[in-house]
């Protein structure tokens, strides 16, 4: 069964049968015909050739770092929830934090012909940017700022600044940083010199403060902590890159019997389900994971939904935070 045998068993032409399927106008009596026509023989549209006929399919392609992630997850639900609103399937891709990985995402979906990429960047390269701009498809990123691409992405210099400020005012003076890569320009420079920044205002001395870098996991956290503690420094204040390894932090000073916020105040950033329920509940700031989600598929629509041709500026959207107040500093 095809377009044309449609319409001859309901009698209209080829061309209103097309016009049916792809929401074109079509008067009522007509619409009824067709549809009759198709209840009837269970007829089913090749939506695929269809969408290539159009140029792209309605899927988008949506690249990401890794799949256990609290963050990740929380990016995910909120693309997915604009994308399907819009009858778009979501294509995912992991790299596992591996470039060779992505290029291959990259080359394959958009050989698909794709609607647009997704992209939850962890670094920021000339050659990435150059790479993204030269995509034949709309490219959106999140959680980093690249000054020439469509992105969305937090402010992690002055969520970190606020525990940072947090904890000096709670009376802390002897600190310990443990951070992530700063090949990661948001989660691990910019929160750094929230900090650190904040700190040297404050007048407090940073040359000093050991830094330590983690993975984005409990175990790392952990074992971060450990290394402070057995070079013999003993900080009253620790601020995590994350919430996740500040978790794995409060573990290893339980572990060395220091009692947290008595002898140590310990702070990071995300609001998972985890900070309610620790003892104490870790003191942290919410960065909205889900709004950026939302955002960067409502961005990527209007992307894919251009037809003027024009070069049109990149659209760059900051999100900000929430401090959460625990019991942890």
């Amino acid at each position: 069964m095809n377009l044309k045998e449609i319409a001859e068993l309901a009698g209209v032409s080829p061309a209103a049968v097309s016009r049916y399927f792809n929401g074109g106008s079509l008067s009522a009596e007509k619409q009824d015909r067709i549809r009759k026509v198709i209840e009837e023989t269970n007829f089913s549209p090749n939506r695929l050739a269809r969408d290539l006929r159009k140029g792209h399919v309605a899927q988008v392609g949506v690249i990401v770092p890794k799949i256990h992630s609290i963050s990740v997850s929380e990016v995910l639900s909120g693309i997915n929830e604009i994308l399907s609103k819009a009858h778009y399937l979501t294509l995912l891709g992991c790299t596992d934090e591996k470039d060779e990985r992505e290029e291959e995402y990259l080359t394959r979906m958009e050989a698909y012909q794709l609607a647009g990429l997704i992209i939850m960047a962890t670094s920021v390269t000339p050659e990435k940017e150059k790479r993204y701009r030269e995509m034949k498809v709309p490219v959106v990123i999140t959680g980093q700022k690249y000054p020439s691409l469509d992105c969305i992405y937090h402010d992690d210099y002055h969520a970190m600044a606020v525990l940072a400020e947090r904890m000096i005012q709670a009376g802390r003076k002897r600190f310990a940083y443990i951070g992530v890569s700063e090949t990661d320009p948001a989660a691990g420079l910019n929160r750094r010199l929230g900090a650190f920044d904040t700190f040297q205002e404050y007048g407090i001395p940073t040359e000093e403060i050991p830094v330590q870098c983690a993975e984005f996991t409990v175990e790392s956290g952990y074992q971060c902590m450990q290394a402070v503690l057995k070079s013999g420094y003993q900080p009253d204040g620790i601020l995590c890159a994350t919430a996740t390894i500040a978790h794995g932090a409060m573990l290893a000073l339980r572990e060395a019997g220091i009692r947290v916020p008595e002898q140590a105040g310990i702070a990071g950033i995300g609001n998972d389900e985890a900070n309610r329920i620790s003892i104490p509940s870790l003191t942290t700031v919410r960065l909205y994971q889900s709004e950026c989600g939302r955002e960067a598929a409502r961005m990527l629509l209007q992307r894919i939904g251009e037809r003027s041709g024009e070069s049109l500026p990149a659209r760059q959207t900051m999100l900000g935070y929430t401090f959460v107040k625990g019991n942890s500093i």
